[in-house]
């Protein structure tokens, strides 16, 4: 069962969402931080390299977009071009962007710029030829479609309808692309409400709220027995058993069940997570202690990959192993725990020097 609880104290709003009573996802709106993944603009070139093959668009913030392009595609100072945000600024860099446009919806993701088509890498078999097969079918032309894990089993005409819609809300982007001058904002898709009900809301979804107008927000999608107003004295999230996992996610350093450590550094370029043993000295054998301690801390990581919708590159550094077999293990492990996360992620390699790279995609 699905439970989804929100809350909204001093400008900010913070859902947690868990499935039979475990913490799987966190979502969060800071007021005052806005957040531009997903945010399609019209921009206007501000200088371009030709031999990185990049340009800086300005947007309307103080710090240009950097976007990438591919080698036929020619550019000018001054001209206006259709970009999304795919990372958000970080320190003194600009907001990353591309020309690959991306909408998503329930069940798919509308690419109007793409002729491609895809199934969620989570549904597997006969199920995911079948979808496959059903999204080329009716693909629009020219356009491509990713059909989500939340697809699984649904129906022609479900699949359809929502890449209907999609198709519509990209008319009204082309529309105001026509209309507005750049630098200006043509869509956010960063309602956090909106972004729930699109992303976690299912049959058996509850939700539990600490907020009026939040709560008639969902009225307006949810029928009314599946919403309960929380108005204890207590925090929410205390009462859920879950303010210390909410908390973690905001430490840098987070001990282990057996007594080792993990530090968490998020830089620009990338995410460093360093593991050691700290108190944790074992019963008996050295290696053996070391390998529980990296598959304790590859649990942990996981996790807060997860609750920090952490995305990117992240490099992490184990306890060095000596066992062969012991790698192996951990590496298994670790591919495993990749496949249970919802968003696309990828374990890469282990390093000569004992580094694991890990790559995902954030929401």
């Amino acid at each position: 069962m699905k439970k989804i609880i929100i809350s909204h104290k001093g400008g900010r709003t913070c859902a947690a969402v868990l499935i039979n009573d475990e913490l799987d996802a966190i979502y969060t709106e800071q007021y005052d931080v806005p957040r531009l993944i997903g945010n399609i603009y019209k921009g206007r070139v501000q200088n371009f390299l030709p031999g990185m093959r990049a340009a800086f668009v300005d947007i309307g913030r103080d710090k240009n977009a950097f976007v990438q392009f591919s080698a036929a595609k020619k550019f000018s100072v001054g001209q206006d071009v259709l970009i999304q945000i795919e990372k958000d600024e970080c320190g003194l860099k600009g907001a990353r962007a591309t020309f690959n446009i991306s909408l998503a919806g329930k069940l798919a993701v509308f690419l109007p710029t793409l002729n491609y088509v895809g199934v969620s890498n989570k549904i597997r078999g006969e199920e995911h030829e079948r979808l496959h097969a059903l999204a080329k079918k009716i693909r629009p032309q020219n356009s491509g479609i990713i059909v989500r894990t939340a697809a699984e089993g649904c129906d022609e005409n479900s699949l359809l309808e929502d890449i209907e819609h999609l198709r519509e809300l990209w008319a009204k982007i082309l529309e105001r692309n026509d209309k507005r001058k750049p630098p200006a904002l043509l869509y956010s898709d960063n309602d956090l409400i909106e972004k729930i009900l699109r992303d976690e809301f299912a049959a058996d979804t509850e939700f539990v709220v600490d907020n009026l107008k939040i709560q008639r927000k969902l009225l307006e999608h949810v029928p009314p027995e599946k919403i309960f107003f929380y108005d204890e004295p207590a925090q929410i999230f205390e009462t859920f058993g879950i303010a210390a996992e909410l908390a973690s996610t905001r430490a840098r350093e987070l001990p282990l069940p057996g007594g080792g450590r993990i530090v968490i550094d998020k830089t620009e370029a990338l995410t460093a997570i360093d593991v050691n043993t700290a108190k944790f000295v074992g019963r008996s054998d050295f290696n053996e202690t070391i390998l529980q301690t990296n598959l304790e801390a590859g649990e942990i990581i996981f996790k807060q990959l997860k609750w920090r919708n952490l995305g990117g590159i992240v490099i992490v550094d184990f306890i060095d192993m000596v066992d062969d077999a012991h790698k192996k293990i951990l590496m298994d492990s670790l591919r495993n725990l990749a496949r249970r996360d919802r968003n696309q992620t990828k374990v890469v390699d282990m390093t000569p020097l004992g580094l694991v790279e890990i790559t995902r995609h954030s929401f």
